[in-house]
């Protein structure tokens, strides 16, 4: 999947719509190239909000992976829980300063405790 980029009031916004996987697994995002940290400022607060379409099991982790290269073939963890625990339905906010996670590129990723792939997850970056 691409990123859906929409602006308002001159505010980056992507989104997208992923399932989620079908086993205790991590899951990926598509590679994300429109956010970068602002080096040589003091931070870069970017805000990132989840919606399960359900969780079937205990919880939902979301992390933020980077990689040296935009196809993400090796990732590193950045963030370990950017939201940990989403058990519902509805959105979860989670604002991190990208200062202090610089990488090339970036990657959301997600990892449920059960099978979830009758499940999707809707994704919004901004700021």
């Amino acid at each position: 999947m691409a990123w859906n980029k929409k602006t308002a009031n001159d505010l980056l916004v992507l989104n997208e719509t992923y399932t989620l996987p079908a086993s205790a697994v991590n899951g990926y995002s598509s590679v994300i190239k429109n956010i970068k940290p602002k080096i040589g400022k003091t931070s870069r607060y970017m805000s990132f909000m989840f919606n399960a379409s359900a969780v079937t099991g205990t919880n939902l982790d979301m992390m933020l992976y980077g990689s040296d290269t935009e196809a993400g073939t090796e990732k590193y963890l950045l963030k370990d829980a950017i939201i940990s625990d989403i058990t519902a339905t509805g959105w979860t906010l989670g604002r991190i300063d990208l200062n202090s996670y610089v990488a090339p590129y970036y990657f959301l990723a997600w990892l449920a405790d059960t099978d979830e792939h009758l499940n999707t997850i809707e994704v919004k970056v901004f700021g």
